[in-house]
């Protein structure tokens, strides 16, 4: 795994992402696209993906695994034309930004009607996370994770499906996304979920990860 400075995200692929990509659609963008390992395998399999990212260096990679890559601060506008994409990946990118509900809605616009939209964000709602905020009072800063000290947005289930309806999509099928950090965390989130008969999914999950269909 390479690291790119000041880059602070690891060039690795991510099958959790992959997972929740569905079979249709032959033009994808990614926002956020960081070096595009994920992406790389969609374009072996023959899809056409542009990638737009903020770092000039993971773009510099992803040039040479993407049908196209740019920098682009997303912040500053639409980064693809109108109804252009058959499908859209926001991979950890919508707790970077503020007013994180207009630009979803903006992103959303560049998917065709019926095209579909992957968004994958932290559960501020998971166990560790109200640990920290509730029993030690406080929010660590990390580079990465739960904790990036990069996030703006308390994101949670709740949250991110009234962005959803607000930007016109529909959520197709929401996945489990359990501690990737470890197979012990990830073995006591799972079981916790199981025994509670999913009481207290929303707090078992290291992430909110849904897949979307563009309605309006």
């Amino acid at each position: 795994m390479e690291q790119i400075a000041p880059y602070p995200y690891t060039d690795v692929c991510r099958d959790d992402i992959l997972r929740m990509i569905p079979a249709d659609g032959a033009i994808l963008g990614s926002i956020g696209c960081g070096t595009a390992a994920s992406e790389a395998v969609l374009v072996a399999k023959g899809r056409i993906v542009h990638g737009v990212d903020v770092s000039e260096g993971a773009i510099r990679i992803a040039r040479g695994r993407l049908t196209t890559a740019r920098v682009f601060d997303v912040n500053n506008g639409q980064p693809f034309a109108r109804d252009s994409l058959d499908g859209l990946i926001l991979a950890d990118v919508l707790e970077h930004m503020p007013a994180a509900w207009d630009a979803l809605r903006s992103f959303a616009e560049c998917v065709r009607i019926g095209g579909w939209v992957v968004i994958s964000v932290p559960n501020m709602l998971y166990l560790e996370a109200l640990y920290h905020l509730i029993w030690r009072r406080d929010w660590p800063e990390k580079d990465t994770g739960i904790f990036d000290r990069t996030h703006i947005q308390f994101m949670t289930p709740r949250r991110l499906t009234r962005w959803c309806v607000a930007a016109g999509l529909e959520t197709a099928k929401s996945y489990c996304r359990y501690d990737p950090n470890g197979p012990r965390r990830r073995r006591a989130s799972r079981l916790l979920d199981r025994v509670t008969c999913g009481l207290l999914h929303d707090f078992c999950m290291y992430q909110i990860q849904v897949c979307c269909r563009r309605v309006r």
